[in-house]
């Protein structure tokens, strides 16, 4: 009877940490159980190792043979092998969701108290990246190419892989190419595409979301002059509510003087007065509020543009690495279909390119400024 009462006590005391968000087991590498007050916190030593291998690995940029190879410089290693961690060790550490903020137990997800190491945006970079360099292939770097990981077909969905010939003369040419890995849907689109062609399509598609460095002027002329309304507004706002806050002062202060000069009764004093203080602080705490907010509601809008047009030179730039993360940024899908690559451009980025179109289909002047400067997208005002 002890040993099933003890069992009941445990659970209920398993639950109740639950309840309170609080993870029961032993911590994972960059936390420690903390023995007096039973939780788990950051440990000093690894928290910030971990945090930046899980940040960088979900750059795509690093594969889990590359994790082992830092942690163990790092000094983190097996505590009964000392070996470097196994790479399933690595993979549980990458899948696991208590570094952002929650845990499961029993199937069940439970938002934990522990300080988060990383962001749950980067916990989604970081399994995608797991797909896309979870078994790198060697490559020689003249050999890489240029566009892997990077679009899907337009006809099943499958990722476009990479396929290298050789010709007799010893000529090397990069095509591009479904994988046609679906064995439940037939892929209609059998064609290659060669790397030349791919790069065109690339910088299509990022020069139908650049701004060149003519309109770049304008546009950054214009966004100061609205900071310049947007702060002339909120001085002018500060000075009105400071100008009803003297007003309130003084008639408080009439009614403070009537009071003492026996001209009012302490019930007259009181009806009169009461109402008056919550809109006092109410008004001070606009103020106050006003004076404190330095934000630019604007700063958004510009540095959009200044991308925007920094993109027209890393076309003439040939700069392939940006380009790509560019149009990773501004499209949600990035489709080959046949030989051409389209791109499902977001907000803003889709008036851009509609802009774009529009300005380019004439060669009047008047017509293309006219059209540059109708889009709503670029006037942040109500």
């Amino acid at each position: 009877q002890y040993v099933r009462d003890l069992s009941v006590n445990i659970q209920r005391g398993i639950r109740e940490k639950l309840r309170r968000g609080v993870f029961c087991g032993k911590a994972p590498l960059g936390y420690f159980n903390e023995p007096r007050l039973r939780t788990i916190e950051p440990d000093p030593t690894t928290f910030p190792i971990v945090k930046r291998i899980l940040e960088r690995f979900a750059t795509a940029e690093m594969s889990l043979t590359a994790v082992q190879k830092e942690l163990a410089a790092a000094g983190i290693v097996g505590s009964r092998s000392k070996k470097p961690l196994p790479l399933s060790s690595i993979g549980n550490i990458l899948h696991n969701p208590f570094y952002y903020g929650v845990f499961v137990h029993k199937g069940e997800m439970h938002q934990g108290v522990h300080v988060p190491m990383i962001s749950k945006q980067t916990f989604n970079d970081i399994q995608k990246a797991l797909k896309t360099v979870g078994k790198p292939r060697k490559i020689r770097v003249q050999d890489e190419f240029l566009f892997l990981n990077f679009a899907t077909c337009g006809s099943c969905g499958y990722s476009i892989t990479g396929e290298r010939h050789i010709k007799k003369s010893g000529l090397r040419f990069h095509y591009y190419r479904c994988t046609h890995k679906s064995k439940k849907q037939h892929c209609e689109d059998r064609g290659f595409l060669r790397q030349d062609r791919f790069i065109d399509e690339v910088k299509r598609n990022v020069d139908l979301v650049s701004i060149p460095d003519e309109w770049k002027e304008k546009f950054l002329a214009r966004i100061e002059t609205w900071e310049t309304e947007v702060s002339e507004a909120k001085q002018a706002k500060i000075a009105l509510i400071r100008g009803d806050l003297v007003a309130l002062k003084g008639k408080i202060d009439r009614i403070n003087t009537a009071f003492a000069d026996g001209a009012l009764d302490v019930a007259e004093f009181k009806e009169l007065k009461n109402p008056l203080l919550p809109k006092r602080v109410e008004l001070e705490q606009q103020a106050i509020a006003l004076e404190k907010s330095a934000g630019n509601r604007l700063e958004p809008l510009k540095n959009w543009i200044l991308e925007a047009n920094q993109a027209e030179k890393w076309v003439l730039d040939n700069n392939f690495t940006e380009m790509k993360q560019f149009l990773k940024k501004v499209g949600s899908n990035r489709l080959l279909s046949g030989k051409s690559l389209t791109v499902t451009f977001t907000e803003p980025a889709y008036s851009l390119a509609k802009t774009n179109i529009a300005v380019r289909s004439t060669t009047d002047f008047s017509t293309q400024s006219s059209r540059w400067w109708r889009r709503r997208e670029l006037n942040p005002r109500p």
